[in-house]
């Protein structure tokens, strides 16, 4: 869809993902008029493991069962090819999706909102000033009040204005594989953890509808040793003659307590802003939290008309930091004792719950 240049927003988010489809969502239904900007064509491929937890739904005001392949209810845990444990719940502990139908998912509530999403146009330049943000793509400039960066590990909002410090990246392989039908069968309902094959990371398999996400994931240091790990995952787990489909490998940001957010008239929002778990790699949680605390200050800064976007950066530290710290502490000591962290899963009924 185009717009005439210089078309005035109140705000301008790039990126589709959870987090800035979640943010038009909630801005839209307030009356404000928001543009999304994608730079791929949606639906579009992610490379994610693609599990949605029940803390996660808890946020949502929707229920997402049309796009999601299975339920889990169990969860087989190995360590280094010589420990392991199986758990099933009578209640659901995470829901299989494939990122591209999830996202899109999000993306239709903000347009049915009143969003307006332009997709397959890449952001080639973007100004921040006290008399407001002017975004530069193919064939249109952009204008709006407030701009937020919700355009992943590698944003070009975050870098542009100068928000990338205090960032570390993780990093992770993930790939799509078709297995034999009787294999797949017996991952029906059960999703796979392999704590043993990469210091401090983990290996995933989680079933989808007619195939199962693999991947491992780890420190950047490590990733050299990420593709050996990921294959001894695989042949540890009995999948028998595999294809893989689809492989990609991408950046897990992850930011420091205090770094910075938030700038003048702009803000970030999930792997943007580098709320991702740094013991999980969880994101999409952050990515839609991180979208529903900005959402209340942009909407009373526009009614204000005065632009202060600080009360963001404090939502931020005050709502989920404090995770994302404790998680950190987790991580080094893990990574010094690998085998406590089994230990722990296996101990914690705490943690399948939550």
């Amino acid at each position: 869809m185009r717009h005439p240049v210089g078309h005035l927003y109140d705000v301008i988010i790039v990126g589709a993902g959870p987090a800035g489809a979640t943010l038009g969502y909630e801005l839209a239904r307030k009356g404000v008029e928001v543009l999304i900007l994608e730079k791929e064509r949606l639906p579009r491929y992610k490379p994610c493991a693609g599990g949605i937890t029940v803390k996660t739904l808890k946020l949502l005001d929707f229920d997402i069962s049309s796009v999601a392949h299975q339920i889990v209810y169990g969860a087989r845990v190995t360590y280094k090819d010589n420990r392991e444990f199986t758990k099933w719940y009578d209640k659901p502990l995470i829901y299989m999706v494939m990122r591209d139908e999830f996202d899109y998912f999000l993306v239709r509530r903000a347009q049915e909102a009143g969003a307006v999403v332009t997709d397959n146009q890449r952001v080639y330049q973007l100004q921040v000033n006290h008399q407001g943000v002017e975004v530069v793509i193919a064939n249109d400039t952009f204008k709006a009040e407030i701009l937020v960066g919700a355009d992943g590990a590698n944003s070009i909002v975050a870098k542009s204005l100068g928000l990338r410090k205090g960032i570390e990246l993780g990093i992770g392989i993930e790939a799509e594989i078709s297995v034999p039908r009787e294999k797949l069968i017996k991952w029906d309902s059960l999703m796979g953890l392999d704590l043993g094959h990469i210091s401090g990371g983990y290996g995933w398999i989680f079933p989808k509808k007619d195939h199962l996400s693999t991947g491992i994931g780890g420190s950047l240091c490590q990733a050299k040793r990420l593709k050996p790990g990921y294959q001894r995952v695989l042949a540890s787990q009995d999948l028998g003659s595999y294809e893989i489909i689809k492989l990609k490998s991408h950046f897990l940001p992850v930011r420091k307590n205090g770094a910075a957010i938030q700038w003048e008239r702009s803000l970030l929002l999930g792997d943007a802003a580098g709320l991702v778990d740094p013991l999980t790699g969880e994101g999409i949680y952050y990515a839609i939290k991180s979208g529903q605390l900005a959402a209340p200050i942009i909407t009373r800064c526009l009614q204000a008309g005065t632009i202060d976007l600080e009360g963001y950066q404090d939502a931020v530290a005050k709502e989920i930091m404090p995770e994302l710290k404790a998680s950190r502490a987790l991580l080094r000591l893990f990574s010094r004792f690998p085998g406590l962290r089994f230990n722990a899963v296996e101990g914690s009924e705490r943690l399948w719950r939550a």
